[in-house]
């Protein structure tokens, strides 16, 4: 029987040895809302927690839009983007007056033709689009948190008479959650303070237990980026929810903790799925494009895959890679050694690319991983992979191996890794705040 799975912007057909016991992990039914402007258009009007965003605003105002950038594209800012820009219009903000800052934390600097990709043609042209430097000279102190975390910020964002949030809810391996108050830390912040604030992940004994995806209360990062973002004192925000299709399933708006938690409900009703047991294979798209654009993002989608597959059992990743390994920073870290090693350097050293090195090279101390992707043989072995070029070529070498094919009976699929969060039917669903098994 043949199979196929994202990669990229194309799908990659394969086949699996006759008798295999097969799973396919997909995330949970979901209805596309058949009308977005109109589902905007109620979601600014009737929020959760505060006023309708047309009350919010007045005539002379300076409204900011905080947006998400190319890795996050599959969250469709181009479908709601112009909706807000409207009701801010019918509000007497005009087009002038509105800037939009794009959210890139410490990832880089974007083409003019991504930014049109972000905004969408009806939007682009008519606001200002900035990307954020996080090592901006002009960066604004705005104070600091109880965890000692300096929140120093974007200066349109600092001076904004109005402060709009925007973005997409999902599963995040450090954050619990990504969305929400994330788009302000880390997305607007100075370079220093998401060192700070991704470093309260880290314990001496290693990865703070509380740092989980799907887990916010408890995680000291988690509780750090909203006491900060609070500080930033934004005034509303809209995110939303898409499928494995890239169609918006949900739109929330409101209050900045009140809506996004609203969108967590819907993220853990949608991509929480429950397995009946750990896999012997799991075999793993993030995707498709935007999901694999870089290997930075991909390990998103390797992270999930690692908590449906049996421990020292193979993992084969799919994620094409367009954009190369997106951190300068991450390949770097794989040169200290093994886990004890990196986390010794960021016990001095911390960085986000640091911490997803721990996490990727923890994983691959428990399995083989296998990487489909267009990198170069030589950086996929550097990280501690195990570089293919052809999927059937993977899969013959994985049931052909004396160490791993006699063991491999039940196989998982996971089409959109990135997305769905596995959980074991016989664990209980972890309660926010409680580390799932």
């Amino acid at each position: 029987m043949k199979y196929s799975l994202p990669y990229g912007k194309y799908f990659l057909e394969f086949s699996l040895p006759a008798g295999s016991s097969l799973t396919t992990l997909e995330a949970n039914p979901s209805r596309p809302l058949a009308d977005i402007r109109q589902a905007v258009s109620s979601a600014l009007a009737s929020p959760t927690g505060t006023l309708p965003l047309k009350e919010l605003v007045h005539a002379g105002e300076k409204v900011v839009i905080v947006t998400s950038d190319i890795t996050r594209l599959s969250f469709r800012t181009d479908a709601y983007l112009p909706v807000i820009l409207d009701v801010l219009n019918s509000a007497g903000i005009p087009d002038a007056d509105i800037s939009v800052v794009m959210a890139t934390g410490s990832h880089r600097v974007q083409t003019a033709e991504e930014h049109r990709l972000i905004v969408g043609d009806e939007a682009y042209g008519r606001v200002r689009v900035i990307d954020h430097r996080c090592d901006a000279p002009d960066l604004a102190p705005a104070g600091v948190t109880s965890r000692g975390t300096e929140i120093t910020v974007n200066r349109w964002v600092a001076e904004a008479d109005r402060l709009i949030v925007t973005g997409g809810v999902s599963y995040h391996l450090l954050a619990g959650f990504g969305g929400g108050r994330k788009s302000l830390v880390p997305g607007v912040c100075s370079c220093r303070g998401i060192q700070q604030n991704h470093s309260l992940a880290l314990t001496p004994q290693g990865v703070h237990p509380m740092v989980s995806t799907g887990v916010m209360d408890g995680n000291p990062a988690a509780e750090d980026m909203l006491e900060g973002a609070r500080l930033l004192e934004p005034d509303f925000l809209v995110n939303v929810v898409v499928n494995e299709r890239q169609e918006i399933v949900s739109v929330v708006a409101g209050e900045l903790e009140a809506a996004f938690l609203a969108g967590c409900r819907v993220v853990e009703e949608t991509f929480g799925v429950k397995i009946p047991s750990q896999a012997d294979l799991v075999i793993a798209s993030c995707g498709g494009y935007p999901k694999d654009i870089q290997l930075y993002q991909a390990i998103k989608g390797l992270d999930n895959a690692a908590y449906a597959v049996r421990p020292d059992a193979p993992i084969l990743l799919l994620a094409e890679c367009s954009d190369g390994l997106g951190s300068r920073d991450f390949l770097r870290w794989f040169d200290y050694g093994g886990p004890a090693a990196i986390q010794q350097v960021l016990e001095q050293e911390f960085t986000m690319p640091g911490f997803v090195a721990l996490r990727t090279a923890e994983i691959l101390a428990g399995h083989p991983v296998y990487l489909l992707s267009g990198l170069e043989a030589d950086t996929a072995e550097r990280l501690g992979m195990r570089p293919v070029r052809r999927l059937d070529q993977a899969l013959d070498h994985i049931f052909n191996s004396p160490a791993l094919g006699g063991e491999i009976r039940d196989i998982l699929l996971m089409p959109h890794a990135s997305l769905t969060f596995p959980i074991l039917a016989s664990v209980p669903t972890p309660a926010r705040g409680e580390k799932p098994s």
